[in-house]
């Protein structure tokens, strides 16, 4: 409680800017009667409450933002269809499915996205976003894409994967076909004791911490009201999966064991005990070279390895898993790529480093054998959306394969 209130107290007293204030409009959770309507209203009210970071065009941080819809590529069959609603991570935006959205509307699945309210605009703008409207928001857009397919899916990532979980295992509105959860916040690391303190110290000031702003797409600061929002996330998410012993959902699960972000334990766990759905399958990016425990073995889940010194790769990272090596922002070359998040080392001193000196890990606060910076990009990426893939044409029919 001490540390929450010394940093609420050193927050108040940073010098307040546009970056940290919330916008003058925000985002509700009305009805999805038009999808291309929906997006107009979005992209106006992005344009309106952004606050750009420099190094990169407005306007095209806008575009990057924004939601989309990804129609099936040309050549798909006429007949049964199959959609997916992608739900983004806290402080995040839907660019980061982009990779993962055009790989599956290749595989002719419709897919859309929608972005949270609170995000792709502002930090300022998590200061007063609401998990009741992110719940709002998933279950009118998952309802709008279930008018439109035959056979509907949902997934997430992060906080996404959670909001995801949170309404597939719910009795309201229509059932999914299926659950893609991409390291999902069912439970955190680290700060999952002290989430409970959030609303106190909110009281006291906005922000945990105010960071740069280097990122177009995704916030660096966090505010004391994300931590409370993803808390009441994270509690609904586990007392749907805890309340039930056996979830016949189909589930394909994927995470990497380096997450600095999210207890890949309590995954584990409730894939292997809970979800009983034969036809589940998980994905886990793990150090191949370390043997994996008895009492974690199952069948359905598959290992791809994390560790890449070829690549001045030690482990994955949470925000690496959906980006494809050629991501125009975060793949290898682009210009989040390099020093987005050093461990351990200033800025300007990873910026300076030899590139064969420079390795990338997930986040650590504790020094390492070598410089590293968060890895931002998924060398199994071809993989793990093959994975989803599959996972969703095995589902497409409702019956198990």
């Amino acid at each position: 409680m001490i540390v929450l209130l010394v940093l609420a107290a050193t927050a108040a007293c940073a010098t307040s800017t546009q970056l940290y204030r919330p916008g003058p409009s925000t985002l509700g959770a009305e009805p999805v009667t038009d999808f291309d309507r929906y997006l107009e209203s979005v992209e106006a009210y992005v344009d309106t409450n952004l606050v750009p970071v420099d190094g990169f065009e407005r306007e095209q941080q806008v575009q990057w933002n924004l939601p989309y819809r990804l129609a099936p590529a040309a050549g798909c069959s006429s007949g049964d269809r199959a959609g997916i609603l992608l739900v983004h991570g806290l402080s995040d935006s839907p660019f980061v499915f982009r990779d993962l959205a055009r790989y599956l509307a290749d595989q002719c699945v419709e897919v859309r996205t929608l972005l949270l309210q609170g995000h792709g605009t502002r930090p300022g703008d998590m200061v007063t976003a609401s998990a009741d409207v992110w719940r709002d928001q998933v279950r009118n857009h998952f309802i709008a894409l279930s008018q439109d397919v035959d056979r509907a899916f949902i997934g997430g990532f992060s906080l996404g994967g959670a909001l995801a979980t949170d309404y597939a295992l719910s009795e309201t509105g229509p059932r999914p076909a299926g659950l893609i959860a991409v390291a999902p916040a069912w439970q955190l690391n680290g700060l999952r004791d002290y989430l409970w303190l959030a609303p106190i110290a909110d009281v006291f000031a906005d922000f945990v911490e105010k960071e740069p702003e280097l990122n177009p797409v995704k916030y660096e600061s966090f505010s004391f009201n994300a931590g409370s929002q993803i808390g009441d996330v994270i509690s609904a998410a586990q007392g749907r999966i805890v309340q039930q012993e056996s979830i016949d959902m189909p589930l394909f699960l994927a995470a990497t064991e380096a997450d600095s972000v999210i207890n890949l334990d309590y995954l584990i766990t409730q894939f292997r005990e809970r979800f009983t759905n034969p036809g589940n399958a998980m994905v886990i990016f793990r150090d191949t070279r370390t043997p994996w425990p008895n009492a974690q073995a199952d069948e359905r889940i598959r290992f791809l390895n994390s560790y890449l010194p070829d690549a001045n790769i030690l482990e994955f990272s949470h925000q690496s898993l959906l980006i494809a090596p050629n991501n125009e922002l975060y793949g290898l070359g682009a210009p989040l790529q390099r020093c987005l998040e050093p461990n351990n080392i200033s800025l300007e001193g990873c910026r300076q480093l030899p590139e064969e000196d420079l390795w990338f890990s997930a986040w650590h606060d504790t020094e390492r054998p070598v410089y590293t910076s968060r890895l931002t990009y998924n060398p199994w990426f071809d993989d793990l959306a093959e994975a989803v893939g599959t996972f969703i044409q095995a589902n497409e029919s409702g019956e198990a394969p």
